[in-house]
């Protein structure tokens, strides 16, 4: 009984580091949260608009350019953005049967395309790898401290391989925060630019400020200087970036919601073991101490 009780007391105590742990991670998620949370939806605004000028742009049948132009794809180029680290709930599984799902829809819808990944994040990178998909580009997650500059090499990556013929599409794979509680995983058309893959994005995306943004330019006609060509070689790739960026911040404030989420359950579950175990170990003390009265009692009757 002795060492029974020893081995519930070491439990306790293992179990009470690990909760230390957890809580401190949590606070740390939650301070990072909040951050990456106004930054995501400050942004999210101007990143419908600006998708929206582009896909506005794209109606317009006397402007033929590379960037609105639909080609036969035979060259796809999808990017994925996850986390570098672990902890965070389901949020990569989640993304892995999304991008899992799309390749499926992708190799019906286009049979003939070579589909190839660029990954912003160690775990996505690893995941492709083990399903033998061809990763050709892998970044850090850059979730710890997202700045603009950190989408100028997907940005290159994308722009340059569209330009050149290397890729006749590019889409992205992200999750959409919604809430703490909730991260959607999306697949966004980047490349070439429509109003189908504006209007895909928007239902996808399920965001209140989608339909706002969408209804309230419905009649604007845009007019171009000095030149189409100059403004959309000068412009669209500013929008790409911007794209990008918005998919940066929204997998930042994913992370964090779903890393805070977790440790918060770990903290709880680690509590209510804790419990379990003082309980059985006082019961176990008691019974010890019981034991050894009886014992005391019995040899004191033997004399």
């Amino acid at each position: 009984m002795s060492n029974s009780v020893k081995d519930i007391k070491r439990k306790i105590k293992s179990i009470r580091s690990t909760r230390q742990i957890t809580k401190a991670m949590e606070l740390v998620a939650t301070s990072k949260m909040k951050k990456a949370v106004d930054s995501a939806l400050r942004l999210r605004i101007y990143g419908y608009m600006a998708f929206q000028i582009l896909a506005r742009l794209s109606e317009n049948s006397e402007i033929e350019h590379l960037y609105f132009k639909e080609r036969t794809v035979k060259n796809l180029l999808v990017l994925l953005f996850t986390s570098d680290k672990g902890l965070c709930g389901g949020l990569n599984a989640n993304l892995f049967k999304k991008i899992l799902k799309n390749n499926e829809l992708l190799k019906i819808k286009y049979p003939d395309a070579k589909i190839t990944y660029a990954v912003a994040g160690k775990k996505g990178a690893e995941f492709l790898k083990r399903m033998g998909m061809e990763v050709t580009h892998v970044f850090p997650a850059y979730t710890t401290n997202p700045k603009f500059s950190d989408t100028f090499g997907l940005s290159n990556v994308v722009i340059k391989g569209f330009k050149s013929g290397n890729y006749d599409k590019v889409m992205m794979v992200y999750p959409d925060y919604v809430s703490t509680l909730l991260q959607k995983p999306v697949v966004k058309g980047l490349l070439p630019f429509s109003t189908e893959t504006f209007k895909e994005m928007l239902d996808e995306l399920g965001s209140k400020f989608s339909k706002v943004v969408f209804e309230h330019n419905k009649n604007l006609q845009y007019k171009l200087e000095p030149s189409e060509s100059f403004i959309l070689d000068n412009v669209v790739p500013q929008l790409v970036e911007v794209q990008l960026f918005q998919a940066l911040l929204e997998m930042t404030a994913s992370e964090h919601s779903a890393r805070m989420m977790a440790m918060q359950n770990a903290t709880q579950a680690a509590t209510d073991l804790l419990d379990n175990l003082t309980l059985t170990y006082n019961q176990a003390r008691q019974a010890a101490i019981t034991q050894e009265i009886a014992e005391i009692a019995a040899s004191s009757l033997t004399i």
